[in-house]
């Protein structure tokens, strides 16, 4: 039985929890919410999955506790708090352990990737094996609720990555493996860019065929965008990328996507809830900028109308006209 660490009692860190002690696995759950430590404990949690009942957690606030003796440490914090307590994570490991970072996007103020990143920082520590990303077409609440589900481990060390396909995989949840960091972690990124996207043409009353369309032409900005940044190309249509692009790109239950479906209403506020693409957005179009040779028309488009809120219609005709 290995000792696992859950940092993060957010809806995946809770889905990623429920895999586990299913699997015989000994799970800690840390978070700095008291009282949704204290419903894990009762075996639920109600902010994310209402009364339902999965199992009853160890929990903890206290980091170092939590990490001691640890040999997988899961990174489950939004990609704009990582920052804040990566560091101590990575001082505080006192045991051979790997990190398994479930957190997508781009570093905050960087245009690093999360992935990255974290293999830089956490070189500091010898007892750190290395980093594996979990991504993937995965909502919390289909994990929680047993539903088949499979997804990439992605690391540079396949030996790693193997290591975290033994302590999930069982009846109805599979790890596939792929060693292309680069390209998952673009996959990953931009399909949350789509989903907003997608949810802006639906909030205008279009219908599956212009989401259709324009998550095919979004594939296609993925892979321009994905060989300039020399990744390869059969990455773009694995589970990090394809998989995660139609799971997210269509759903109610993605965030990004119902951040695009009522944007133009306004009853969604980012500052309560994590709309990653909107990050990710601001980086891939500062970037841009900068490129003469690499044109993503979609993506230009989305933030137009995102960040300076350009006229939707008419940037829609102008897009067709590029197709």
């Amino acid at each position: 039985m290995n000792k696992i660490a859950i940092l993060g009692s957010g809806a995946m860190g809770t889905a990623c929890a429920s895999v586990l002690v299913q699997n015989n696995q000994n799970v800690t759950i840390y978070g700095i919410d008291q009282s949704e430590l204290n419903d894990l404990r009762d075996g639920y949690n109600r902010k994310y999955f209402g009364d339902k009942f999965i199992y009853k957690f160890k929990t903890s606030s206290n980091l170092e506790n939590t990490l001691k003796d640890a040999n997988f440490v899961i990174i489950a914090i939004p990609t704009r708090f990582i920052e804040d307590i990566f560091k101590d994570i990575v001082s505080l490991i006192n045991k051979k352990a790997i990190i398994i970072n479930l957190s997508k996007g781009f570093w905050p103020n960087s245009n690093e990737f999360v992935h990255e990143r974290m293999e830089k920082l956490s070189s500091a520590n010898k007892k750190i094996m290395g980093i594996v990303s979990m991504i993937g077409p995965s909502f919390a609440i289909d994990i929680v609720n047993k539903n088949i589900t499979i997804i990439n481990a992605v690391s540079r060390d396949i030996k790693l990555a193997k290591k975290i396909k033994n302590i999930f995989s069982n009846d109805w949840f599979g790890i596939s493996i792929n060693d292309d960091v680069i390209g998952a972690e673009i996959g990953s990124t931009f399909k949350n860019i789509l989903a907003i996207g997608s949810g802006l043409v639906a909030g205008m009353g279009y219908s599956i065929n212009t989401q259709a369309s324009l998550l095919t032409y979004g594939l296609k900005e993925i892979k321009k965008y994905a060989l300039y940044r020399h990744a390869k190309n059969e990455t773009i249509y694995d589970l990090c990328s394809l998989g995660d692009l139609i799971l997210t790109g269509l759903s109610e239950k993605s965030r990004n996507y119902q951040y695009g479906k009522h944007f133009f209403n306004d009853r969604l506020d980012d500052n309560k809830i994590t709309i990653e693409g909107l990050y990710a957005l601001k980086y891939i179009y500062k970037e841009l900028k900068n490129i003469k040779n690499l044109k993503l028309p979609l993506i230009e488009s989305i933030y137009e109308i995102i960040y300076n809120k350009k006229n939707p219609d008419t940037i829609i005709k102008q897009l067709i006209k590029k197709v």
